[in-house]
């Protein structure tokens, strides 16, 4: 069965990565996944104002958050763990 990390990247100071979910399954699983946080994913606002979601493949997009006072942004990216690295 594949195994699907889910991660979360800023680059606001200080840059970071957060792993925000494992998936075991399909890609079709990690994907729905994906999407699910693509809309929910909010460690740092406390009122969502506006939520843009920029798409740069299947498996990687940026997500911009708009608060009340700032704008966080992330990119969140979908990644399969390789069964055999070459």
């Amino acid at each position: 069965m594949p195994k699907w990390i889910i991660t979360a990247h800023t680059f606001d100071p200080p840059p970071a990565m957060h792993t925000v979910s494992n998936v075991d399954g399909s890609e079709e699983d990690a994907l729905k996944e994906l999407h699910v946080i693509l809309n929910t994913y909010n460690p740092d606002i406390k009122k969502v104002t506006r939520r843009e979601i920029f798409r740069y493949s299947e498996r990687q997009h940026l997500v911009r958050i708009h608060g009340n006072r700032n704008i966080v942004e992330y990119v969140i990216q979908l990644g399969e763990l390789m069964t055999d690295p070459e």
